[in-house]
């Protein structure tokens, strides 16, 4: 019996089995006289009965895990794929340092060439016949991204536009997209190891620079308001700092409550101690608002003891004086009069306002709300991600894009969440409620402009995912 190192392919004498290329059995190459011969067929096993699917499935599983740790058993460009997959869950630290001004051309285009890089491992693989199945999401984000090329070339009275206010809906969803050809199931939970690690650090950062006390700008503050300093790190922004920390905080703890190794559960509670701190400190209240919410959500469906965490939160946020006034400021009749004139309010009025001349279809892609639209003067942001979809692309494609984010956070919670037991519950747990408040970040803030944030979201999911993959495998050797 061999084993093939793309596809899952067992190889019993002259026959090679490939598992799962057809509801009616399994796909058979038979070699005869040098040809090879493709045609499926049924799978019989030693009792000359037809082999169930999860049968096969299994035994192919066995001859793959078996095959592992052995030298032969890396699939094309494994160690390229794995590099470029660190730098992509470490991007806020690599994207600033190579940004900094004597290296600024690296920093534009290095993550055009991580997508090139992994974009030829996919394809490679999957001449070689590596097939992995793709994520349940990944149709619906090919129906949102073809309606964006036909808004494109709808647009194509302003190419320049039209293209930038493309590429910057779609392009970190491809990291995501490529994905499952690229990492294997098994590797998933290394990188969500070093993704918080790379967290771990940023928070401790944040908290050093705050004893530090910076300078900032006077906008980062509001009127009356008196802070100390408003934390930012290596994403340059307090509220892309928020973002990042809503996201990675609780898959931080996550691994804490699941982790066996007393060392290192010390390690990850003093981290996320750091990260909910650098939260905590850049003063961001849409990162507040959905972290608190996506907790809320999630311990009223799954685990009610993290209503004690929002408890613990709330009361700190109550008797530290600048957290306590940030947000006791939302509900001043004064906070309401200044959004209504120039704030979130307003913009998201004029997002309505945008999308009714044209509302199936919106003004056109870049054209507002966003980074592209401010850069060539049509609009300021929109403060909403969703009224910048709305004001853009129109009701057809926000329907899209909702549809695409409710399919994700679905998956997550069917492949990964109801799979997970024991202290992996913690993890898949942790990862829904980060995924979850960034989402409801954006209803106030415009999350998905900021790089880091929108690779990070596709790129946690995305992991999640496959570690879930893991966890199925697990029951059906368990059964």
């Amino acid at each position: 019996m061999k084993m093939c190192l793309y596809c899952a392919e067992v190889s019993v004498g002259d026959r090679e089995i490939l598992y799962g290329s057809s509801h009616l059995g399994v796909r058979c190459r038979t070699r005869q006289n040098g040809r090879s011969r493709l045609r499926f067929q049924r799978v019989l096993d030693d009792s000359g009965q037809p082999m169930l699917r999860w049968e096969l499935k299994f035994m192919l599983d066995q001859v793959y895990l078996a095959s592992e740790d052995g030298p032969s058993s890396q699939p094309f460009g494994a160690r390229i794929a794995k590099w470029c997959t660190y730098l992509l869950v470490a991007f806020p630290i690599v994207d600033y340092t190579l940004r900094l001004s004597f290296i600024h051309p690296i920093g534009s285009i290095w993550d055009k060439v991580v997508l090139l890089l992994l974009a030829v491992v996919a394809f490679n693989r999957v001449l070689r016949g590596h097939r992995p199945p793709a994520f349940g999401w990944s149709k619906y984000a090919g129906w949102y991204i073809l309606y964006l090329v036909a808004l494109f070339f709808a647009g194509l009275g302003s190419p320049g536009v039209a293209f930038d206010g493309f590429r910057a809906d779609i392009y970190y969803m491809l990291f995501g997209l490529l994905m499952p050809f690229v990492i294997e199931p098994r590797d998933a939970k290394k990188y969500l190891y070093a993704a918080a690690t790379v967290a771990i650090l940023i928070g401790v950062h944040g908290v050093v620079q705050y004893l530090l006390a910076p300078p900032i700008p006077p906008g980062w503050v509001d009127v009356g308001e008196h802070v100390r300093t408003r934390v930012f790190s290596v994403l340059k922004s307090p509220n892309e700092l928020g973002a990042y920390m809503e996201m990675m905080t609780p898959i931080v703890f996550g691994l804490c409550l699941g982790e066996r190794n007393r060392a290192r559960r010390i390690v990850y509670a003093l981290g996320g101690i750091c990260c909910l701190l650098t939260l905590l400190l850049t003063y961001t209240r849409g990162a507040w608002m959905g972290l608190g919410i996506a907790l809320v959500l999630v311990a009223i469906a799954y685990e009610r003891r993290l209503l004690i965490v929002i408890v613990v939160l709330g009361v700190i946020g109550f008797f530290l004086p600048p957290i306590h006034h940030r947000i006791m400021d939302l509900f001043s009749p004064v906070y309401y009069i200044k959004s209504s004139q120039g704030g979130r309010l307003i913009r998201w009025q004029t997002a309505f306002d945008q999308m009714a001349g044209n509302p199936l279809f919106g003004v056109g892609l870049g054209r507002y709300g966003g980074a592209v639209a401010s850069d060539h003067g049509f609009s300021i942001y929109s403060d909403n991600y969703y009224a910048k979809i709305l004001g853009e692309s129109g009701l057809v494609g926000l329907v899209l894009f909702l549809a695409m984010h409710v399919r994700i956070v679905v998956e997550i919670i069917n492949q990964t969440v109801r799979k997970a037991t024991a202290r992996d519950r913690y993890l898949a747990l942790g990862g829904l409620i980060g995924v979850t408040a960034l989402l409801v970040h954006d209803v106030v803030e415009n999350v998905f402009e900021y790089a880091p944030n929108f690779l990070n979201y596709f790129l946690m999911l995305s992991l999640l995912l496959l570690w879930g993959r893991t966890l199925e495998r697990q029951e059906e050797k368990h059964e």
